[in-house]
């Protein structure tokens, strides 16, 4: 004969049940909601996992050992190749992009390297900013000193801009002949997935210097020295059928370090830095979508004072995050009709700020799914 639970024990096991299904449901939940809206292949799937589609095919894009680099010009109305013209047919669509900087490096006319790039195959260097280029080991090293500049650096951070001095090794298609005449190998229609790998190396960072509020415009949005790095795919919509695009540019930015404490605290807790839907520019209406390298499993590089200094090995998925952003920002548009328009590396800095990198072994891969000729 069975022993009758008291009233007690009735509702203790009641309870225990109740917050059970409680806890399995906030589990649910929490599961739920982690990995809501996320695309298979975004997170931390390496090649090995990517099978390639029998109709598709490989396409690597690697730094290739060439003297130097094309050095993109200063100007952003110009936005052309600027100097090292001659290594233009031989470096693959990789340039060395500049942004607002004061002292472009085409300043420099004499590519010998000097003691502070040992071993390096050139060297091109400003009081402000310096490249290096190690042709055999595939490696830049890239710096850039604000404080040294008219104002400490201070000018660009007006008017609203938040905008900084910017320095990356870039991949430019543009630049190649093929981008024109061979425009469906660049379509996103055509790629079941893009990788990008490539080792960083945090040197120096100097982010203590705070502007002077007298001596910027009122505007001014950031006071305070800022550091930060990032890897960024862009890619343009193309009007169907034509050539001329819409005017909507996606930057894909995965961010690797940020010299603010608040910005680390969201990059381990996996959360988007920011998130711009339609950032008006001019007549074009571009997209700004920021993902950690946390959320790909990755760690952040960080510099030597903050106990790093090493190289970090970095592969990321790309194409599948870009869909989502655009998912996220513009809802039901074929992704499938933009066009893979550029990669970079590297660093922007505002107010004051010092940042010196390396970057060695890029890497772009895309993964077919049919083969565009």
């Amino acid at each position: 004969m069975s022993k009758r639970r008291t009233l007690t024990e009735a509702r203790f096991w009641r309870n225990a049940v109740v917050l059970i299904v409680l806890l399995a449901a906030g589990l649910s939940l929490a599961w739920y909601l982690h990995f809501k809206g996320r695309e298979e292949g975004v997170y931390a799937l390496s090649r090995d996992q990517i099978a390639v589609p029998p109709q598709g095919k490989v396409r690597k894009l690697s730094l290739p050992e060439v003297d130097g680099l094309p050095i993109w010009s200063v100007d952003t109305k110009i936005n052309r190749i600027a100097c090292n013209r001659q290594h233009k047919a031989t470096s693959g669509g990789w340039v060395i992009k500049q942004w607002k900087n004061q002292d472009s490096l085409c300043n420099d006319k004499s590519p010998e390297p000097t003691q502070a790039c040992p071993g390096a195959s050139s060297e091109l260097s400003t009081r402000t900013a310096r490249y290096c280029h190690w042709k055999k080991e595939r490696k830049v090293l890239l710096s850039l000193d604000a404080a040294k500049m008219a104002n400490q650096g201070c000018n660009p951070n007006a008017r609203g801009n938040v905008g900084g001095f910017v320095s990356y090794l870039a991949w430019e298609p543009r630049i190649l002949e093929e981008f024109r005449d061979h425009a469906e190998r660049y379509m996103t229609r055509n790629m079941a997935e893009i990788f990008v790998r490539f080792r960083f190396r945090n040197i120096g960072v100097n982010d203590a210097y705070e502007c002077d509020r007298d001596k910027v415009d009122k505007d001014a949005v950031h006071m305070k020295a800022i550091v930060h790095s990032y890897a960024t795919a862009t890619f343009s919509e193309i009007e169907p059928g034509t050539r001329r695009g819409t005017g909507r540019t996606i930057f894909y930015q995965i961010l690797n370090y940020d010299a603010r404490p608040r910005v680390q605290e969201h990059v381990h807790q996996g959360r988007h830095v920011y998130l711009t839907c339609n950032y008006k520019n001019d007549k074009y209406s571009t997209m700004i979508y920021r993902d950690t390298v946390f959320e790909f499993g990755q760690s952040m590089a960080y510099p030597p004072r903050e106990a790093g200094g090493d190289f970090v090995d970095y592969e990321f998925n790309l194409l599948a995050g870009m869909k989502r952003g655009i998912k996220e920002c513009y809802g039901d548009i074929d992704p499938g009709n933009f066009k893979f328009t550029g990669f970079h590396i590297g660093t922007e800095i505002k107010n004051g700020a010092y940042h010196e990198f390396m970057i060695e072994d890029p890497e772009i891969e895309i993964i077919y799914s049919r083969d565009p000729g």
